[in-house]
């Protein structure tokens, strides 16, 4: 321990979800900061976002806190532009209230100043002797036993508490436990709305896990962090050698906490959370419902955490601590109501002071719970050695591990880069293929147009030729033709040369049609009206066509 301060290392260990405020400007919009799907509860990050979607449609999204379209656009892309991913604890519309968080590491952490805060509020109520002696208007009454920050005196200075880290947060879903009237009685039930509407009450006896419900991200049990907690005995001691016109009273007694080991402070913490249990016990018993035995049950196993050598202790801090954990504890020894305000259940009164008719309970797994109760516990050297040990090994492990990552994703990546220069290689193989291919198959094409235009330009000559020919030596070709198609096409070519075919032209035809019809007069030739005479009635008309019929068919 140092020369001018008892040092300690102390273990914060979460009894009932805790949760430390960042600010209500921290806090997570739905539709804006997070979406709800399947389940879970996406905290966006908007940098991620913003890549999916374009400015329009982001700006409408985050001013109608539109959560549904807002889900539907980024569809299967939750997880990767999300910055957290929780397991929803309920439905609510509400923000969720955010726990403050290192602005280095984003990691939550407990402010000395909160556990200073509720450490401040167990104080005063130890150091308050005479309550009835108390003139509640006096604003400053609070000088008088811890004294003046002005004077240099607080008395709180001397108690320094360091901050704590911790690893991770979840949500948890509250509701209030409140009091409403039924009848001339006082109930216990669950608050579901802001206010009666429409003669529905806003408080009934039926637990409803949404309707005026809020989300909390907390600290959840079983999580534990280390703080340092310092006694400045020797300042106090220069303090009370150097000012004699101290603010407040009790000197003996703040003598005592500074100057003893700190299991002096520990008891007065434990004595004031005993207290406070039980008081709050006994309020859960009056105004039973359902869930109060849960509640009870709660705060028996925190009662029971209290440690009885005050080698640690238990107090209450931060959200849900309430009217009576914060600056009311101190005024009753119960936390009854027994009056009615105005003929209503407003804060509600016990002996004629205000008193709170309502609790903030945090509901989980593990059942129904008071807020903010943890445990403090000093650790020795030994643990600290080992602890710190435990530490370095983690970070060592934590280094490995993300060196193991990095060099897994270099791998990765080099393997992604090689099989897209393969494929690329591939790709441009296979283009260079195609491209030839196309270029043979372009070549072929045009070899085979131009063979076939030679071929048309050699038969149009040959076409050509055979007309001139035809044109000089007119039907006597036919002489050397017994075949009737073959002369046939012959006859229509040269009938398409010169339009008609002249009679004398019609010998020629008519010696061809001689040596054409075989022996037996076969069907193509026995009817006038059918067959081959059609085509001979067409090349020398029907008075000639039906002369040579009697002549070469009926003789």
């Amino acid at each position: 321990m140092n020369v001018l301060n008892k040092k300690y290392h102390i273990e914060l260990e979460v009894l009932t979800p805790l949760h430390v405020g960042a600010g209500q400007e921290k806090d997570w919009m739905k539709g804006s900061d997070y979406v709800k799907d399947a389940g879970k509860i996406y905290v966006l990050n908007q940098r991620e976002v913003a890549k999916k979607l374009s400015v329009e449609e982001l700006t409408g999204f985050l001013v109608n806190k539109d959560d549904r379209g807002l889900k539907k656009k980024l569809a299967g892309a939750l997880p990767e532009v999300s910055d957290m991913v929780f397991d929803a604890p309920a439905n609510s519309d509400n923000d969720i209230k955010v726990f403050i968080k290192n602005g280095l590491n984003h990691k939550p952490f407990v402010p000395g100043s909160s556990v200073k805060g509720a450490l401040r509020s167990i104080l005063l109520d130890y150091f308050i002797t005479d309550k009835n002696n108390i003139d509640r208007r006096d604003k400053r009454f609070e000088e008088k036993f811890l004294g003046s920050a002005n004077k240099g005196d607080e008395f709180m200075r001397f108690i320094k508490i360091s901050d704590g880290s911790f690893e991770k947060t979840s949500l948890v879903n509250t509701k209030i436990f409140n009091l409403y009237k039924d009848g001339n009685e006082l109930k216990g039930g669950w608050k579901h709305k802001f206010k009666a509407d429409q003669g529905e009450r806003a408080t009934t006896e039926d637990f409803s896990p949404t309707g005026f419900n809020t989300i909390y991200e907390v600290l959840e049990q079983g999580e534990t962090g280390t703080i340092q907690l310092m006694l400045s005995e020797t300042a106090f001691n220069n303090l009370l050698e150097n000012k004699r016109d101290l603010t407040y009273r009790d000197i003996d007694k703040k003598s005592e906490i500074l100057h003893n080991d700190i299991t002096t402070l520990f008891e007065i913490i434990n004595t004031h959370t005993r207290n406070y249990i039980e008081k709050q016990i006994a309020f859960f018993n009056k105004y039973s419902n359902k869930e109060t035995d849960d509640i009870i049950e709660s705060l028996n196993l925190v009662l029971d955490s209290i440690p009885d050598d005050n080698s640690g202790c238990v107090l209450k801090m931060s959200a849900g601590s309430g009217f009576h954990s914060i600056t009311g504890d101190w005024q009753f020894d119960d936390f009854s109501i027994d009056g009615i305000l105005n003929g209503r259940v407003n804060r509600g009164q016990q002996n004629g002071l205000d008193s709170a008719k309502s609790r903030k309970i945090a509901i989980d797994s593990n059942g129904f719970h008071l807020m903010g109760f943890v445990k403090l516990s000093v650790l020795s050297d030994e643990e600290i050695a080992r602890r710190e040990q435990e530490r370095i090994m983690k970070a060592k492990a934590i280094r490995k591990a993300e060196a193991e990552r990095i060099a897994k994703e270099k791998a990765e990546k080099e393997r992604i880069e090689a099989e897209k220069r393969e494929r690329e290689e591939a790709a441009r193989k296979a283009e260079e293929e195609r491209i030839a291919k196309e270029k043979a198959e372009k070549e072929e094409r045009e070899a085979l147009l131009k063979q076939k235009a030679e071929k048309e330009r050699q038969q149009q000559e040959a076409n050509k030729q055979k007309r001139e020919k035809l044109a000089q030596e007119g039907l006597a070709i036919l002489n050397d033709i017994d075949d009737f198609n073959k002369g046939k096409n012959i006859i229509k070519e040269y009938k398409k040369i010169n339009k008609t075919i002249p009679p004398e032209q019609y010998s020629y035809i008519k010696e061809f049609i001689k040596r054409c019809i075989p022996k037996g007069k076969p069907a193509d030739w026995k009817n006038i009206k059918r067959g081959n005479w059609k085509d001979v009635r067409g090349w020398v008309g029907q008075d000639n066509m039906q002369e040579w019929f009697n002549e070469m068919i009926k003789k």
